[in-house]
């Protein structure tokens, strides 16, 4: 089937990034701009680079409309109209509105452009083209669409005749086809690094082609193929509407046909100011499960994986991400993605760090111990209890301040405070029991009784011994339980950093600091390996 013939075909490309009032859209202005590049491509569509403007993100209504009405004067093939930025609508609302840079937080109308009146104008000026064509990247976009038949509703909405069309191309030789990026109500989604989930799948399409399907794309499978793509990064499922089967029309040639060969782009002028974000290969981008009433949530993770990648990634920072990285699903009907898959992938990226220093903070960040930036008010405090000399750097603290982490020593505060270097960790053993605590309280009503269950933990280093009482949370207990296998493990994997801690920590078992003393045939050494016995 023949395309539709470039010459005789335009396109407006409307891309809205920086807004004065509302979230700025960064990926908006390079994916207007690779749509541009595409669409010029002789493999793609080869449209000549002056049927194809590009309305810049400062444009206002009135610069949009003539921008349409001259491309809609000119084409006697297909128009083609694409919006990306902000979609807006009224509460309980079915307008939708097309927000433009200076778009109003707290009013819809202020700053925006009635996609009504868009329409109207594209269907006016253009009623003398073949086709036209609607791509919409907006929240709320569904609403172009209207409820009932949509190929009924389409048609009336987009070629009802009326004065000025007159006959020809108008009437039954005529065609329509648009495409949303969601629903009436949901909400469309762009990364902070890459274009538009919904652009994106479109130019993955569009420069990447599809295997098997023939030397040409009609609408409708690039309308397939695009959904398929969001779908698998869970993203909302485009919109389709069409009129006069337009849909089953040959739009661009199909670049993954063995037939096709590729040519340079041409150039659009305007279109980008920088080079484009990541490739648009997004079906492997987010290639998560999902999982109901559960997991990580999906937009979340689609909004802030870049950050926490570029923080794992880094051997410094890396100790600052660790799981739960987003926020997670509490409702049960709501879809999210499989954390472990995400945290695996997160996993994977992670720099092994460089200094000693480092990794001890992503051993504290992993066993839930709180670690102290720099400069934290509360270091001062924290330091004086564990005795850290004004060389060492505080590193973290579990609660109650009764644990807490030099560079060089664990510090253990009960009775007595107990300094631990870390190079002989190997040489603490560890103890734990626990025991029912009733407590019996009198009022003129009566004696009321309360049974609580408390966990004693017995720190021996040397010929000290510190004993924690804890109550259900056990907080000291825990952190120990997986700090001293993490530092362990760490041992094996770098043991130079631990005989360079040795030179710098001289502290031996037999001059610990003073704690409360059990002695050693209370508490028999076992290293750091715990004892378990649940004494009641």
């Amino acid at each position: 089937m023949p395309l539709p013939d470039p010459g005789q075909s335009h396109a407006v490309l409307i891309g809205v990034h920086d807004y004065r009032q509302l979230d700025p859209l960064p990926g908006v202005e390079a994916g207007v701009g690779r749509l541009a590049e595409l669409l010029c491509d002789r493999e793609v569509w080869g449209l000549p680079r002056r049927n194809v403007t590009v309305v810049g993100g400062r444009a206002s209504a009135d610069d949009i409309l003539k921008a349409v009405r001259d491309a809609g004067q000119a084409t006697t093939a297909t128009l083609l109209v694409y919006f990306a930025g902000h979609g807006r609508r009224e509460h309980n609302g079915d307008q939708l509105h097309l927000a433009l840079a200076e778009a109003d937080r707290d009013h819809v109308e202020i700053g925006a452009l009635p996609y009504s009146l868009l329409l109207g104008l594209a269907r006016r000026a253009g009623h003398g083209a073949r086709r036209r064509v609607m791509l919409l990247d907006c929240c709320y976009s569904g609403l172009a669409i209207p409820m009932g038949d949509s190929a009924t509703a389409l048609g009336h909405l987009v070629s009802e005749p009326d004065a000025g069309e007159g006959s020809g191309p108008g009437d039954s030789g005529f065609a329509s086809w648009i495409m949303t990026s969601t629903s009436r109500t949901e909400l469309s989604f762009s990364p902070p690094h890459g274009y538009p989930y919904f652009t994106g799948a479109l130019i993955d399409v569009l420069e990447h082609g599809v295997a098997g399907a023939g030397p040409t794309l009609t609408f409708d499978r690039i309308a397939k193929e695009a959904g398929d793509r969001l779908r698998r990064l869970g993203c909302p499922r485009p919109q389709c509407a069409d009129h006069n089967a337009a849909g089953e029309e040959s739009w661009v040639r199909n670049r993954a046909d063995k037939g096709s060969q590729e040519a340079p782009p041409r150039p659009v002028p305007h279109a980008g100011t920088g080079p484009a974000p990541r490739s648009a290969a997004l079906s492997a981008e987010f290639p998560f499960d999902t999982v109901k009433g559960g997991g990580y949530r999906i937009g979340a993770v689609k909004r802030q994986l870049d950050g926490v990648l570029a923080t794992v990634e880094d051997p410094r920072l890396g100790w600052r991400a660790r799981s739960p990285h987003f926020r997670t699903v509490s409702v049960r009907w709501i879809w999210g993605y499989d954390m472990r898959q995400v945290d695996a992938h997160i996993e994977q990226q992670r720099a092994e760090p460089t200094e000693f220093v480092d990794a001890l903070r992503l051993v504290l960040a992993r066993q839930g111990i709180t670690v102290l930036p720099d400069g934290d008010p509360g270091g001062r405090r924290l330091r004086e209890r564990c005795g850290a000399s004004g060389a060492e750097r505080l590193i973290g603290y579990a609660e109650k301040g009764a644990m807490a982490c030099t560079d060089t020593h664990l510090c253990l505060s009960s009775s007595a405070l107990m300094r631990i270097p870390y190079s002989a960790l190997e040489d603490v053993s560890l103890a734990t029991s626990s025991k029912t605590v009733r407590t019996v309280t009198v009022t003129d009503q009566g004696g009321f009784s309360d049974d609580s269950r408390h966990f004693i933990t017995r720190v021996t280093f040397g010929h000290r011994t510190l004993e924690f009482d804890e109550f259900s949370m056990a907080p000291v207990q825990k952190a120990l339980r997986g700090f001293l296998p993490a530092m362990d493990d760490l041992r094996r994997r770098r043991p130079e950093w631990f005989r360079q801690a040795a030179g710098k920590c001289p502290v031996s078992p037999g001059r610990s600091p003073h704690g409360r003393e059990w002695g050693h045939e209370s508490v028999p050494r076992r290293r750091h390996r715990a004892a378990h016995p649940e004494a009641g």
